[in-house]
């Protein structure tokens, strides 16, 4: 016959009499099922409750990496906005440079600057896969877009600038070479045209420069920059120093006394490089001054900018 109760005796130390207790049978059993259970779904619980702390500490790691990133993309997204602003400015500034230094007309430049900038891939020959500059990692489709746009728009730009600084060199050269100062000081006798013959022969002669009347002796300027590519005796100029400018831009120094300069050397505005004479066919001590352009005698006025 099955035990229906299980016996507990309690023995203390310093008593003779003894405790017992009776637990069921079936109580016994089940503790030995129960129990086993309730440890191993303790541990379950525990296991569990570490990889959810895990989970937990993980996912605020990954919400502070979301919020740091979302902080770095929107300040990326206002440095690009204020790079394409910049652009913009330097562009419609680009723009202005070539009006001024007629590259564009009026029309292209309002064209220019009221539309949207042009794709400067299609503007740029030499724009290839290594001259580009390389996006951030990480981003969207369309900011990696905006990216290349603002990167092959300065691109643009920067070739822009070189042509307007190549345009504007050539230009401070040409303005260089003008002979906008006035050679000698001194009157103006006779202008450029058709006048009657100083030799008092009557005949109306082509006068193809300028005369400038003062004492033998006065100072020539050179009134641009440019090299002394003759520097001797001529028949009707005496003697005659000619000034080579470049941009086929000659000047001619006739009826001098003294030379100041010797052929080949380069020449700067305002050095002196003769002095007034009446050498050649000459009524009087004066300058005979010519403008020459690609050999053709013009106006020497049309270029002194002095009184």
């Amino acid at each position: 016959m099955a035990n229906r109760f299980y016996t507990i005796m309690i023995i203390p130390e310093n008593s003779s009499r003894p405790r017992q207790f009776n637990v069921p049978a079936w109580l016994v059993r089940a503790g030995l099922v129960v129990l086993p259970v309730l440890g191993l779904i303790s541990v379950t619980l525990f296991l569990d409750y570490r990889f959810v702390a895990n989970q937990v500490y993980e996912n605020r790691e990954l919400q502070s990496e979301n919020r740091r990133l979302r902080q770095d993309l929107q300040l990326y997204q206002n440095r690009m906005e204020s790079l394409e602003s910049s652009l913009d400015r330097i562009e419609n500034f680009s723009a202005r440079l070539k009006m001024i230094t007629n590259l564009m007309d009026k029309d292209q430049l309002s064209q220019h600057i009221e539309l949207p900038p042009p794709n400067a891939a299609s503007n740029l020959s030499f724009a290839s896969n290594e001259n580009k500059t390389s996006a951030p990692e990480n981003l969207s489709p369309k900011e990696d877009q905006a990216f290349e746009k603002v990167s092959l728009k300065s691109l643009t730009l920067e070739q822009n600038l070189h042509d307007l600084y190549e345009l504007l060199s050539d230009q401070k050269s040409f303005l260089n070479a003008l002979p906008t100062k006035k050679p000698a000081e001194g009157y103006f006798t006779s202008g450029f045209g058709v006048r009657v013959s100083p030799m008092g022969d009557g005949a109306e002669k082509m006068h193809e420069g300028l005369d400038v009347a003062n004492a033998i002796g006065t100072p020539i300027h050179a009134p641009a920059q440019g090299t002394v590519v003759f520097a001797g005796r001529k028949s009707g100029y005496g003697q005659i120093v000619i000034l080579d400018h470049g941009y086929g831009l000659e000047t001619w120094y006739g009826h001098t006394s003294r030379f100041l300069v010797k052929p080949g050397q380069l020449v700067k505005r305002g050095q002196s490089i003769a002095l007034i004479g009446n050498s050649g066919h000459s009524t009087g001590s004066h300058l005979h001054y010519e403008v020459r352009v690609h050999g053709i005698p013009v106006d020497p006025l049309a270029y002194i900018l002095e009184n």
